[in-house]
């Protein structure tokens, strides 16, 4: 079964393929456009190929509520534009995706989140589990994806590997 998980953006969206339980692909596709309508095509258009390549059966999309974005309505409205956009071309190909909030795909990631813990702080975090994980070092757009799929595809959190340097040091 081929899982494509998206945390969409107007701007970067991170995208993550998994064949059951493994990371197949991952990658982010940009829009640098100042006309979002050109950006919100441009992001569909590279997610349909990325459906068509990979034959994806199903998708999972990071929701956005309008604290996710600081309650700046304008962001809102574009972010579930760009959603009502994905989810007429994911109609397109007969996939009807699921929805994860951040919080719950950071659950399953094994990430805190809630009361006082500010989302400047959790990027970091995502790019840590994905590195953990997977050996990766990507970006947050990716990384958020990448966890996205994990969870959705319920990924088995290995526990981290310390290493120890030559000079004693441990890290991991």
């Amino acid at each position: 079964m081929m899982v494509l998980a998206i945390d969409p953006s107007t701007k970067a969206s991170g995208y993550a393929v998994y064949e059951d339980q493994e990371l197949k692909d991952y990658g982010y596709i940009t829009a640098g456009s100042s006309n979002v309508w050109h950006r919100i095509h441009k992001m569909v258009d590279e997610l349909e190929e990325i459906v068509i390549k990979h034959e994806i059966d199903n998708v999972i999309i990071e929701d956005v509520y309008p604290e996710d974005v600081h309650n700046n309505i304008q962001i809102y409205k574009t972010l579930t534009y760009l959603q009502g956009f994905i989810l007429d071309m994911l109609n397109n190909h007969d996939l009807h995706p699921k929805f994860y909030t951040a919080s719950e795909w950071r659950k399953k990631c094994g990430i805190h989140t809630g009361r006082g813990v500010k989302r400047e702080s959790l990027k970091p975090k995502d790019k840590q589990f994905v590195r953990s994980q997977f050996g990766l070092q990507v970006n947050d757009d990716i990384a958020d994806a990448i966890c996205i799929g994990f969870a959705a595809v319920g990924g088995v959190i290995k526990e981290p590997q310390v290493i120890v340097d030559e000079d004693g040091f441990e890290f991991g």
